[in-house]
């Protein structure tokens, strides 16, 4: 079997993605970007196709929430990356000859939305020490600029993480935890952010392809578990309280601004946030982002807490591509000038 050059493949298939997997067989409707039940794993609404050139998709069934055109072409085939690899470079007529056909997933596994990683998320949060000057998750912190004055409860720097990737573990690393909250208080998920013991995020290789995996995954308790969650880094103050997207962008805001954070893990958890009753002005510090993604969750989330008949002020930085840690970055910068 000759080999498939990955680079080649991707150069390709961008802008194409829809076409792809439409070759590869996936329903035309799962290719929009209304939630609906995924077409490999099923659910209610925990799918997304999002596309924006790469193919991007979320499925909050996965541990990493979703991904790029090859790993939808891997959830829908119940393949490995580089059957997933050729099947895509068959589709785009770069690998003649190339068979492929989705296998069933074994029906004796349980259903995604049986699974409950409830017990795992609290072992790992107690194996988890909470941060501490000179640790990992600190330095890491430090090196985006965010310099804390108090520790969060909602964060500990674990020792030794194992990263598991296709079933297999690639090794153990220093890593950041935060627990996402229910609007109940019930901790339903953990977010990990993978790094390197002098605080950088680490590199996991996939070692079949060589390919960077992504250093931050988020490991949910059950499928449904993260609407309305978040991360509740700063508590409300006075009747007012900030959400953010991000952890470090939360944690910017508050560094920036004064105002308690939470951290909502994503433009999809940043619409679908819910808030305690006893918040009555709220500030949504939105991500500026090129495709728009950000803003139009910020738009969504504003309108419905409007409707609720709370105060809403929306926040975007001017320049585009970013989000407020990358403000306070360059504010660090024009004052140390």
């Amino acid at each position: 079997m000759s080999r498939i050059d990955l680079s080649a493949v991707r150069r390709e298939a961008f802008g194409r993605w829809p076409d792809i997997l439409a070759v590869l067989g996936l329903p035309a409707a799962a290719l929009t970007k209304k939630n609906k039940p995924c077409p490999c794993c099923g659910g209610t609404d925990r799918f997304s196709f999002i596309d924006q050139g790469t193919g991007r998709f979320v499925c909050r069934s996965l541990d990493g929430l979703g991904g790029d055109g090859f790993a939808l072409a891997m959830h829908w085939l119940n393949a490995d990356f580089p059957t997933a690899l050729r099947a895509v470079a068959g589709a785009l007529g770069m690998a003649a000859g190339v068979a492929y056909q989705r296998t069933p997933a074994p029906a004796a596994l349980p259903a995604p939305a049986k699974r409950d990683n409830s017990a795992t998320i609290a072992k790992l949060w107690s194996e988890a020490h909470p941060l501490k000057a000179g640790d990992p998750a600190t330095r890491y912190l430090a090196n985006r600029g965010l310099v804390l004055d108090t520790m969060q409860a909602a964060l500990r720097c674990h020792p030794a993480l194992g990263y598991w990737h296709d079933g297999r573990r690639l090794g153990t690393f220093p890593a950041l935890l935060a627990k996402v909250t229910s609007p109940t208080g019930e901790v339903v998920a953990l977010h990990r952010i993978y790094l390197t013991p002098d605080g950088r995020k680490a590199h996991p290789a996939d070692p079949a392809t060589g390919e960077l995996l992504d250093a931050k995954k988020l490991l949910t308790a059950r499928e449904g578990a993260m609407r309305g969650a978040a991360i509740r880094l700063y508590e409300p103050d006075g009747g007012t309280l900030a959400l953010a997207e991000g952890i470090e962008t939360a944690l910017a805001v508050r560094l920036g601004s004064s105002l308690p954070c939470w951290a909502t893990v994503s433009a999809w958890g940043l619409a679908n946030a819910v808030l305690p009753e006893s918040v009555a002005d709220v500030h949504i510090m939105a991500d500026n982002d090129v495709s728009g993604t950000g803003q139009q969750a910020a738009k969504k989330l504003a309108k419905r807490l409007l409707d609720e008949a709370r105060r809403v002020r929306l926040h975007i930085p001017t320049t585009p591509d970013t989000d407020w840690l990358d403000a306070l970055n360059e504010r660090q910068q024009q004052e140390a000038a």
